[in-house]
């Protein structure tokens, strides 16, 4: 008898000569698959249980229980399920019973639809967009199935290192599905959240920018793009700005004569952003004044994102530099500000990051950049004559 895992279940195939078959678990007495073939020839398999129930003649029958449809329970989800309803038959219980009683607690599918309605519709777009994604991609094929209270921190520990190939990737997922466990409890659906005590892996910081040699280049490339989108690359060079701030900025929110913009829905909420005088001098040209700044369509119409992208990449491969993102810019932006002097303070309020630990980063890189240049021009001039270092062969 094999043990009924997930990859089991689904390498499953019945053979030639037969129509149906029954696949006891090794572990778990009395927990099975029903496997039967369709009229169409594809495979219904279905998790079951079986456990014998005295008659009051004195006689004994075997009772079968279905748990779910293969197809749309997970095996660790069935296993689960079998061990609640034969525990109910060791106290005396009918496992029908407790089964029905069970059908009415919440699947992991319907606390996402309910997360969904209730909460994830309140949030911005981009945040919907990128919660959907991880719930797609991470967390529906893990807990498909499974009921919402039976989720453990063993689970969430092993959807986690699945995905630790791309941590960033894991600890996002990670961060979405303890977004919806605190809201399983505000609905008296879990008592706890199985996430709080998973640790997250730790994420490579994006790092990259434009250095001294790359900028010069990347600007003579950038020149030569004379389009809308041209604008938006140079204006998000000169601002550090979120590409989708910049991209959805509407001319209501433009206060040129006081360099100042108002951002009513920003990543951080409501913001008022300072513009530099090269920043206001690329939003003041553009040909229309109203709808959104950054337009091909006088602004009827945002610019598309992957367009944007795009004329990046052509920019880069026409300056000869490495291909980068439009976020690059913004991480460009903050670590030239921070190489002239800009503190932590004036580059938050610059950029519109949230905390000052944000911003501290770029002020971080800019006093080891810093360093590093000084003790080459001080190892360079040698004001105390120091010796050269003498190389020595080893012996092997």
């Amino acid at each position: 008898m094999p043990l009924l895992s997930q990859d089991y279940v689904t390498r499953y195939k019945l053979a030639s000569e037969k129509t149906s078959a029954e696949v006891r678990d090794t572990k778990l007495t009395g927990f099975w698959m029903r496997v039967r073939r369709r009229s169409n020839g594809t495979l219904s398999k279905a998790f079951m249980i079986d456990h014998l129930v005295a008659l009051p003649d004195g006689r004994k029958v075997r009772r079968k229980v279905a748990i779910g449809d293969a197809a749309l329970f997970h095996a660790d989800a069935a296993r689960l399920e079998a061990q609640r309803l034969l525990q109910a038959v060791k106290r005396g219980d009918d496992p029908r019973g407790e089964k029905a009683a069970r059908k009415a607690r919440m699947t992991f599918d319907t606390l996402v639809e309910e997360y969904r309605e209730k909460r994830l519709s309140k949030r911005k777009p981009a945040t919907r967009k990128d919660y959907e994604g991880r719930i797609r991609r991470v967390l529906l094929p893990y807990f498909k199935g499974r009921f919402a209270d039976d989720i453990t921190t063993a689970m969430v520990i092993d959807c986690h290192h699945k995905h630790r190939r791309t941590p960033t990737e894991a600890n996002r997922a990670l961060a979405v599905l303890s977004a919806m466990m605190k809201f399983a409890i505000s609905q008296s659906v879990r008592r706890d959240n199985p996430c709080l005590k998973v640790e997250r892996y730790k994420e490579k910081a994006r790092d990259a920018w434009l250095n001294e040699q790359e900028m010069p280049k990347f600007l003579a490339a950038l020149d030569e793009i004379e389009t809308p989108v041209g604008e938006l690359l140079r204006f998000l060079a000169v601002s550090g700005w979120r590409i989708s701030e910049a991209r959805l900025l509407d001319w209501a929110d433009v206060d040129l004569p006081r360099l100042l913009i108002r951002l009513p829905d920003s990543k951080v909420g409501a913001i008022d952003r300072p513009l530099s005088a090269d920043a206001a001098v690329i939003v003041d040209r553009q040909p229309h004044r109203s709808g959104f700044v950054f337009s091909a369509s006088n602004g009827r119409r945002p610019l598309d994102y992957k367009l944007a992208g795009k004329t990046l990449s052509t920019i880069c491969e026409k300056a000869e530099v490495a291909r980068i993102t439009p976020h690059v810019l913004r991480h460009t932006f903050a670590t030239w500000a921070a190489n002239a002097g800009a503190t932590a303070h004036e580059l938050r309020e610059a950029g519109g990051w949230r905390t000052l630990a944000m911003a501290n980063r770029y002020v971080s890189r800019s006093e080891t950049l810093g360093r590093a240049g000084a003790e080459k021009a001080a190892k360079a001039i040698n004001i105390f004559s120091k010796p050269a270092g003498e190389v020595l062969k080893l012996k092997t």
